[in-house]
């Protein structure tokens, strides 16, 4: 019997990679540590690392060495532990050097069983090896049909088609890509068209030299090569002797290269120098077809010679992976069924072997029993979605089904084959890939600005890594971007003021899922998460979510600041390995959202904080409070105004009563309580609060401090709500001379202090001078916010105020139009800022003359009013009046 592929078995070992994959699956079962086995076994963590890495076998000293290793990680039934004697053995003879090993007596292993006996040799002294070099075209049989690739396997059937001694097209085609792109299956669909071409077609597995050595002998053997030949002369000079004789086309694949230097070169030569496997078959009628994860200019030359190309095998677009989903799982023809297979083909990246995978998953679950189908279970592609949507983990949608056969090659898992990369980087002395790249999918799924996060310092500092240098931490990415693991790419910062461009890493979403749920992180993910809230921290410790200057660092940042949480809640966590620290981090990530006017965003991600702050926070945390703050400061910024005086007012009596009347948070809350209150048309309560925040802030922060500025400016606020525009103007003049010289001509406070000056000013009848004003004003805004930002818009909408007040009605009209368009789109039909351009609009219409559409654009904003406002607010009531008088004009 076979056992399930996520569980230890020794008997699928043939290799040191083999061995070296199923010790780590015992580990991983047991939940230990390298560290901690190195430490328990007395033997270096590097020494320990190559046995899992599949670099080297555990010595024969000391004796006992594997028993003990085995023993500590749970594996003691006999049987058990004979099975990997065998395995054992069967590795260490397939990969010692053969000389002398006839005349050598029996050894003893770690677990005191006796070496079995030797398997006979070859003529070449090699081992012998069971290979077939035929391809083994019948597996696209039971695949999916081949989409997307026709270019490709176009290409290289031409290649073969036109293979002849005068070409000066390349001989040798390399195919890479992210391991279950599909590359073989590309090379197969080449061999598949070479063999009904009548072409004489070889197909090499070239995963481990002992095996691809073997291939190799049958081919020479194959093509006539003198037994005596083969065992005193060179393999490879042979074997390419005997292609380059042959009078006729002939096609060779070498599958699965993923270590071109390890698998190609002779004795650590160039791949590419004509001494290997791998040589120009441009003197002969033959082409080769190499299938590899790297892609590194290191294996194949910068740049590669002319008789080689590279190929990408890109994963596939959503459409045609919705046909591969479809086509596996059923429900075609059905329109909601097929834009839902879309996304969830854009959501597994298009990776070939994930729809595969997850179109099997469904068909298997549509064809159980329906009262046996449990609430987990996805049944059709949009549940399937959400399920990997909710974090859960991917382990049992992307594995092949338990009856699956071990020869199909879906049965190697998705995960399966990025360990193996990773165990090559590991033996080229990248020892810290597998958990770079773990620490990366435990990140955002935005590109990784790694320049600014990744601090080789901070990461040396966790007990997750050993000392990790910047330029190992480099030659570790491009290692891993070399077997396709992640990409880089460059962006524009993407706020207005960001300018340049910064260096992004993008990951695979399926190669990010897999990683998140590696066995190392599920036993770790406390230490993952106090690392990422580390240098996320430190990322952004100096940039301030408000001031849009910093704005460019936030917007490549603020995905990653919410993924500790979402680390905290897919494991569970709890304090102290869930730190409060982390709900500070989103929570300022989503103060950045609200800050340049994706409300939206901003909502969700406040939901979000104050999830997880709800769950590992005590109720009278501080931390609580200010997302509680923070959240109602959203709704007030969303005209939610009955809502953020509800929560306001609640936090003005928890911060009181916790805090202290007086504390500079208990003030913070009174004055946006102030604020709501206004907004709502209740100015009497709104200034008894700001005149009370205004003289305690003045005592406790100092009348220059920005919070007292900010309480000096909603004084002026107050006085311009109650009609008296001299006194607001006074006030508003001394705070703008204030915040310029202590916070700088262009700081947010700055501009808008000038914008409500210049409104005050409009209001007392300047309207030549003031109209330039806020012309420039909103520039800069749009400068440093972005032109459709909220305060952008409300300078904007002053601007059509005043246009249309000094009669110039078609340039009112204009931008009053617009600006309707852009806030209904940023803020919603019935923010109160797009009931204003939609009021201003009415009054336009009513005097064009066009008394139809002002009566009931004016119409709509008075219901919308009476909704949000009620219906004795100031502004529902000037609605209504100026409602009234349209239809008696009209009369």
């Amino acid at each position: 019997m076979t056992l399930p592929d996520d569980l230890p078995d020794p008997r699928r070992i043939a290799t040191r990679k083999d061995f070296g994959r199923e010790l780590t699956l015992v580990k991983d079962a047991s939940g230990h540590t390298i560290r901690r086995l190195a430490g328990e076994l007395g033997i270096p963590a590097s020494t320990l690392g190559g046995y899992f890495a599949g670099t080297h076998l555990p010595s024969l000293q000391p004796p006992g060495l594997l028993l003990r290793l085995l023993r500590i990680c749970g594996v003691a039934d006999p049987g058990e532990l004979k099975e990997w004697h065998r395995a054992y053995w069967r590795v260490k003879r397939a990969t010692d050097d053969p000389a002398g090993q006839e005349t050598r007596g029996p050894e003893t292993d770690q677990a005191g069983y006796p070496e079995p006996s030797t398997s006979p040799l070859i003529a070449d002294g090699s081992r012998l090896v069971s290979v077939s070099t035929r391809p083994p075209v019948g597996r696209l049989g039971g695949d999916p049909e081949i989409r997307g690739r026709e270019a490709l396997v176009g290409m290289l059937v031409t290649a073969m088609e036109s293979s002849s001694l005068l070409r000066d097209e390349p001989s040798v085609h390399v195919l890479h890509g992210l391991g279950g792109c599909g590359k073989s299956t590309v090379a197969l669909a080449a061999a598949r068209a070479a063999l009904a071409a009548g072409v004489r077609t070889w197909w090499l597995v070239a995963d481990d030299v002992a095996v691809l050595t073997a291939g190799m002998l049958s081919i020479a053997m194959e093509l006539g090569a003198d037994p005596d030949e083969l065992r005193l002369g060179s393999l490879q000079d042979i074997v390419w002797r005997l292609l380059e004789g042959l009078e006729e086309p002939w096609l060779l694949v070498l599958d699965n290269v993923d270590d071109p230097p390890g698998a190609l070169s002779l004795n650590g030569r160039p791949v590419t120098d004509g001494t290997g496997w791998l040589r120009d078959a441009a003197h002969s009628l033959g082409t080769i077809v190499v299938t590899s994860c790297d892609r590194s200019e290191s294996s194949w030359g910068a740049p590669p010679p002319s008789w080689l190309a590279l190929h990408e095998v890109e994963c596939l677009p959503p459409a045609l992976g919705a046909d591969v989903l479809i086509e596996l799982a059923g429900r075609g023809g059905d329109p909601e069924a097929e834009a839902e297979a879309a996304g969830l083909a854009e959501r597994l990246g298009g990776l070939p072997l994930a729809l595969v995978l997850a179109g099997r998953y469904l068909a298997e679950i549509a064809e159980m029993p329906r009262s046996w189908i449990t609430p987990d279970l996805p049944l059709g592609f949009g549940s399937y979605l959400e399920a990997l949507d909710r974090g859960g983990e991917p382990a049992a949608l992307l594995a092949a089904k338990a009856g699956t056969p071990p020869t199909r090659p879906e049965h190697v898992t998705v995960g399966r084959t990025w360990e193996l990369s990773l165990d090559l980087l590991a033996e080229r002395g990248l020892t810290e890939a597998r958990r770079v790249l773990q620490l990366l999918a435990c990140l955002g799924s935005a590109p990784v600005p790694y320049e600014l996060v990744l601090s080789a310092e901070t990461i040396s500092a966790s007990s997750l890594f050993g000392p990790l240098s910047p330029r190992l931490t480099w030659e570790t990415l491009r290692g891993l971007e070399a077997l396709g693991l992640l990409d880089f790419t460059t962006a524009s910062a993407g706020e207005p003021n960001g300018g340049g461009t910064t260096r992004l890493l993008v990951l695979h979403p399926v190669v990010r899922d897999v990683s998140r749920w590696h066995a190392d992180v599920r036993a770790l993910s406390g230490d993952f998460v106090a690392l990422t809230v580390a240098l996320l921290s430190s990322a952004v410790a100096h940039s301030d979510p408000k001031l849009p200057q910093d704005w460019a660092r936030w917007s490549l940042l603020t995905d990653h600041c919410a993924a500790p949480l979402d680390l905290i809640d897919d494991h569970g966590l709890k304090p102290p390995a869930a730190p409060p620290s982390a709900v500070d981090l989103a929570n300022r990530a989503a103060g950045y959202l609200r800050a340049v006017g994706h409300l939206g965003r901003s909502e969700a991600a406040y939901a979000r904080v104050r999830a997880t702050a709800d769950r590992i926070l005590s109720p009278d945390d501080p931390r609580l409070l200010t997302v509680m703050h923070d959240t109602a400061r959203l709704h007030y910024d969303q005209g939610r105004l009955r809502e953020a005086e509800k929560e306001f007012r609640e936090l003005v009596e928890l911060r009181e009563r916790r805090l202290g009347r007086d504390h500079p948070d208990t003030l913070t809350s009174r004055h946006h309580l102030a604020r709501t209150l206004l907004g709502r048309g209740m100015p009497d309560e709104a200034g008894v609060l700001f005149e009370s925040t205004f003289r305690a802030r003045s005592r406790i922060l100092g009348v220059t401090h920005p919070d007292t500025l900010t309480s000096h400016n909603s004084i002026a606020d107050h006085l311009s709500a109650m009609g008296n525009h001299p006194a607001a103007r006074e006030v508003y003049e001394r705070v703008l001379a204030l915040r310029t010289e202590h916070l700088g001509p262009e700081h947010p406070a700055t501009l808008v202090t000038r914008h409500y000056l210049a409104q005050t000013r409009y209001r007392l009848g300047e309207h030549s001078g003031v109209a330039e004003e806020l012309r420039a004003l909103a520039d800069t805004n749009s400068g440093l916010r972005g032109p459709d930002h909220p305060r952008t818009l409300s300078v904007l909408g002053t601007l059509a105020d005043l246009l249309h007040d000094s009669g110039r009605i078609e340039e009112a009209r204009e931008l009053a139009t617009s600006l309707v368009e852009r806030r209904r789109r940023i803020l919603g039909n019935a923010h109160r800022a797009t009931l204003a351009s939609r009021y201003r609009l009415g009054l336009i219409l009513f005097d064009l003359g066009e008394l139809d559409k002002a009566e009931e654009a004016l119409n709509d904003v008075l219901v919308d009013r009476q909704r949000a406002y009620g219906l004795r607010h100031p502004a529902t009531v000037m609605t209504q009046e100026t409602l009234a008088a349209v239809r008696r004009h009209r009369v």
